[in-house]
């Protein structure tokens, strides 16, 4: 039994902490450091005080967001289109909301920034490209604009020629 601990431990100690490790290992030194930064500011006291502040906006964001989604799956039921990018910003401001529950000023700090509609904006004009070239449609699927369809009964499918025409 003896042997076979010292097998695993020495295994453990030849492996090189990945990424992931690495990442938290940095995010907890700098939530560390920050945390005392702001007590050298404002105390342990106002710390505090600011930690628990930005958690309850957190929870404010996060129950925005949901009533948000909860308004976009009425409109959808009700016949009504997504709004533009709203899965995006619905996305981004979740993770604002996130952040800030999480104990800790630079995640306050990420949560806040992401909070923010211009940045937010910025953000999604950045991935849009690359997310919609990751979007492939599937092979006898024709993937139309809003503008190039419209809605009808079985007795009247035909393809449209111009504005209101349809080819018999």
């Amino acid at each position: 039994m003896m042997r076979r601990s010292r097998g695993v431990f020495a295994a453990l100690r030849a492996r090189r902490p990945g990424p992931v490790a690495v990442a938290l290992l940095i995010w907890v030194v700098a939530e560390v450091a920050a945390f005392w930064l702001v007590v050298d500011r404002v105390g342990f006291a106002g710390a505090l005080t600011i930690g628990v502040a930005t958690s309850i906006a957190g929870i404010v964001v996060l129950r925005h967001v949901g009533r948000g989604a909860i308004a976009g799956l009425r409109n959808a039921a009700r016949g009504g289109a997504p709004q533009e990018g709203a899965l995006l910003d619905g996305t981004l401001s979740a993770i604002a909301g996130v952040l800030l529950v999480l104990p800790g000023f630079v995640t306050d700090v990420i949560g806040l920034a992401l909070a923010a509609p211009s940045l937010r904006g910025w953000i999604a004009r950045r991935l849009a490209p690359t997310l919609a070239a990751g979007r492939s449609t599937p092979p006898g699927v024709v993937d139309l604009s809003p503008q190039d369809w419209r809605a009808g009964g079985p007795g009247e499918a035909g393809l449209l020629r111009g504005p209101g025409e349809r080819a018999r």
